[in-house]
């Protein structure tokens, strides 16, 4: 039976389906989002059909238990689980479609937050202080992205990359400019904001002209 069912090729439609379920039910045990990120859980799935790892923002489901991420290579499938997060509450992203996010160029402090308590789906995530992050970083690459991500909502939002100033990196976030905070932009327990806009491109000077040219200027 157990070879049977380690022979079994699961669907997309149906792992997405079931990585859900895993993920929704959890958030309704107490689970915070940021605790689904950072710890293991492993185990049979709510229906009883399949089974579940999940570890470092990622579930991995197939017809057989799993211990490692690669013990679903070719029958299993693997999601991150942010996307099957319910949409953030409308304050966090300004209930807007669409906002102008940051530039390339434009510098930023980067604040996050640790999460604890569970997803309440008329409230925000609650959550502890904020902590900033010391550098100061430089946008260096912002990257619209549809609104099919449940994270926010179906509402658009974007990856904006970032590095600090002496040339670290500060990696991808995905994040939504807030309404009436053109200065802000919010993601999942992360928030980015502006201190500096992009400088102004300024225009080059014309050229000089070769002095037997300057009858044609």
């Amino acid at each position: 039976m157990a070879d049977t069912q380690r022979d079994c090729v699961m669907h997309l439609e149906i792992g997405m389906d079931l990585a859900e379920r895993v993920v929704l039910d959890l958030l309704e045990s107490g689970w915070s989002r940021h605790s689904l990120r950072k710890h293991e859980a492993v185990g049979p799935t709510p229906c009883g059909t399949a089974f579940y790892l999940l570890r470092e923002g990622g579930i991995a489901v197939a017809y057989f238990p799993i211990a490692e991420f690669t013990d679903a290579n070719g029958r299993g499938l693997f999601f991150a689980i942010r996307d099957f997060f319910p949409p953030i509450h409308k304050s966090a992203h300004g209930d807007v479609e669409s906002l102008e996010p940051f530039k390339v160029g434009d510098q930023v402090i980067s604040m996050d937050r640790d999460l604890d308590g569970s997803w309440h789906y008329e409230d925000e995530v609650r959550a502890s202080e904020w902590h900033r992050l010391i550098p100061v970083f430089t946008v260096v690459s912002v990257r619209p992205r549809a609104g099919h991500h449940t994270q926010f909502g179906g509402r658009d939002y974007y990856q904006v990359k970032v590095k600090d100033r002496v040339g670290g990196g500060g990696g991808y976030h995905d994040l939504v400019p807030v309404a009436g905070r053109a200065w802000q932009m919010r993601g999942e327990g992360e928030c980015l904001i502006r201190v500096r806009p992009a400088p102004l491109a300024v225009a080059a000077p014309p050229p000089v002209l070769p002095a037997q040219l300057d009858l044609f200027a």
